[in-house]
């Protein structure tokens, strides 16, 4: 008889035991044992005392939690006469597991440090953790793992400090290829990790011609994935290029970390745990003793602090930018050019697009997708909402114009006149999207006779799957002169492809955002343009003086990030704390912020019962930016952790109803 010590592969409210105990006889099997929860009177089965086998750490089970079958992982076994002390003071009343699913250890120590560091850093449940350090072939028969296929884990600190090289997307491969050929000609293993699918393609292409690649993503099936992990495991793969899942494969000797474009959003995972894969990827180098590469466009406000306290080594590889021109879109609306294309862009356009000129290609960067703005009536200002969601419909063109909230999805159609007062003065305002430039950039065409120019959109409304885009792309590509109109989308395919000249509309409509990221956003959009090697990038915009845009388009990059820094200290942001976001959620506006009020308090109570009001700050509760969002009303505070450290000793009193988000992309 034995008590083993478990991990649910369940969630767990943080602020309760992540490691349950269960009694295991490997003679009686499933029978239930009886016992006392006041003296814990046992009766082991004298046929199985000392003479069967504890489960081995890394063995599945299935256990009961309220009256519900999970399966859970065994961390270790204790005979029941060496725990009986500890069992007799406890509280609770041990249960005997249900099944036994695989003696044979099918997840290793690696993988369990790993789960570990994942839920201390972002406070997660630790199973939940767990789940999310698992192959998806996890449990499957075809699947099944021997002992020997297990890695051992590797806990050593690295010595050297990370390298950050500041590059352009053409030069990425330049820079990566000497690293890769260093660190396999000492045996070792190197694993690059990159935001999108797209990007794995670019350099797998190129690593596999040199090495023994493989690259893995969710989009990788199960076979391929197991003779991945099987082949890395023995050392037969030299080079792994993926996702964040290519940082969970068993490396034999892992020498080498590269991260692409670290400040990319895509590294932040939507789903719990929400942890950013280029911090992963950190404590993955760290752990293994091995290099840790940043390959970045710009460095970014945090990490410049980080590289100016030598904390990082800076390898800056950058290379010359593009003229940059910007128009101001007031001078050009008091000139009487109405337009949303100014004359200089107009110009730049039908130059290119000239029969006289060949295979040009033209990139306009649209920062919002669909049609118009909104819908408001002029006579009494009435303006559409979705009803479920309390924002304004943007206006988006299917056959005929509709409304479409970007929240919820919910569409309905355009209406001819005004609920409100039944005028029919309604009009789109705001920022053009993607499909209005399209008309726009056709009708411009058209009054001048162009013909045989292809004009595209990229965006998530036009190309709904990879099939699509890779046909937008695929005709950019060929050899005639095109437009395209595309939003964020375009940054993935910065590595192959080059336009002559670059626009940005509205630049004003980056910068909207009250969230303390967004300048700092606007820089690093603005040099992945500078990536596709235009002759020219043009830049309109309603506030030209914009201290920003004024940077931005000077690169004016160290002069922002002092700023930016001397700004986040005084308010206490990153790189001087660690942000964790709680949100609350609740149909009635009330309860919500009766909630986040209570916990707020709760919260700053406890902050200076422990004496840490030195250390932590809290946040009064706030709406959301978005107030209400799928039917649901959103409340947040936000926990300032002036350590750098996710203060555990305060977030056990969050409720389990609430959302933790530790080093949110946004604290809107």
């Amino acid at each position: 008889m034995f008590v083993i010590e478990i991990i649910p592969l369940t969630v767990l409210p943080p602020n309760v035991p992540q490691i349950l105990s269960y009694f295991f006889d490997p003679v009686r099997g499933k029978t239930p044992l009886e016992g006392s929860s006041a003296n814990h009177a046992f009766q082991a089965d004298r046929t199985s005392n000392g003479t069967s086998s504890p489960l081995p750490r890394g063995a599945i089970v299935e256990v009961e939690i309220n009256n519900r079958k999970v399966k859970a992982v065994v961390l270790s076994s204790l005979p029941i006469e060496e725990a009986k002390i500890g069992l007799k003071k406890a509280e609770f009343q041990l249960k005997r597991i249900s099944e036994v699913l695989t003696e044979t250890p099918q997840i290793s120590d690696r993988q369990l440090h790993i789960a570990l560091w994942l839920s201390k850093a972002y406070y997660s449940p630790l199973g939940m953790c767990l789940k999310a350090v698992l192959p998806p072939f996890f449990l499957k028969k075809k699947y099944l793992l021997k002992a020997a296929e297990l890695p051992e884990a590797r806990l050593r600190e690295a010595k050297r400090k990370p390298d950050f090289i500041l590059t352009d997307a053409k030069n990425a491969l330049k820079n990566v290829m000497p690293l890769v050929k260093s660190a396999v000609s000492k045996n070792g293993q190197a694993v690059l990790i990159v935001p999108d699918n797209q990007t794995i393609d670019h350099f797998y292409k190129n690593l596999s011609k040199n090495f023994e690649t493989v690259k893995v993503s969710s989009g990788v099936g199960n076979k391929a994935l197991f003779n991945a992990w099987q082949n890395t495991q023995n050392g037969k793969v030299q080079v792994l290029v993926g996702t964040r899942q290519a940082l969970l494969l068993p490396f034999k000797k892992l020498a080498l970390v590269i991260v692409d474009d670290p400040l990319h959003e895509f590294y932040k995972s939507d789903m719990s745990p929400k942890y950013n894969a280029a911090d992963l990827a950190g404590y993955i180098a760290k752990t293994n003793n091995c290099r840790l590469v940043y390959l970045s466009p710009i460095t970014g406000v945090e990490n410049y602090f980080l590289l100016k306290n030598k904390t990082y080594e800076l390898m800056d590889k950058t290379s010359s930018p593009p003229p940059i021109k910007t128009i101001n879109m007031v001078s050009e609306i008091k000139s009487g050019n109405f337009s949303l294309l100014s004359r200089e862009l107009k110009s730049q356009i039908l130059s290119l697009v000239n029969p006289n000129t060949q295979d040009k290609k033209i990139l306009i960067f649209s920062p919002r997708r669909g049609h118009s703005g909104i819908v408001v009536c002029q006579n009494c200002g009435y303006t559409a909402k979705c009803p479920n969601c309390e924002v304004a419909y943007r206006i988006h063109r299917a056959e005929n114009l509709v409304l479409v909230c970007h929240h919820c999805g919910n569409t309905q159609r355009l209406p001819d006149h005004c609920p409100n007062c039944n005028s029919s003065k309604l009009k789109p305002t705001g920022p053009a999207g993607s499909q209005k430039i399209y008309e726009e950039v056709r009708r411009i065409l058209s009054q001048n006779e162009v013909t045989g120019v292809p004009v595209l959109i990229l965006d998530t409304d036009v190309t709904a799957n990879q099939t699509e885009e890779e046909e937008v792309m695929s005709e950019i590509a060929k050899p005639n002169t095109s437009i395209l109109i595309a939003t964020q989308m375009i940054f993935s395919y910065r590595y192959d492809h080059n336009f002559d000249f670059v626009a940005i509309m509205n630049a004003d409509s980056l910068i909207q955002s009250p969230d303390f990221h967004t300048e700092e956003r606007l820089f690093y959009q603005l040099e992945k343009l500078f990536d596709f090697k235009p002759q020219l990038l043009l830049i309109q915009t309603f506030n030209p003086e914009n201290q920003a845009i004024v940077m931005a388009s000077q690169r004016n990059y160290n002069d922002f990030y002092e700023k930016e820094l001397t700004m986040r200290q005084t308010l206490s942001y990153p790189p001087f704390s660690r942000l964790i976001k709680l949100t609350f959620r609740h149909p009635s506006r009330e309860v919500a912020s009766r909630e986040a009020r209570i916990l707020a308090g709760k919260l700053k109570m406890a902050v200076v019962q422990l004496k840490l009001s030195d250390k932590i700050k809290i946040t009064d509760s706030s709406p959301g930016y978005t107030e209400k969002e799928r039917g649901l009303y959103t409340y947040n505070i936000v926990v300032k952790s002036l350590t750098g450290q996710t203060p555990r000793e305060i977030l056990k009193y969050v409720p389990s109803r609430w959302l933790i988000d530790v080093d949110p992309r946004s604290l809107l």
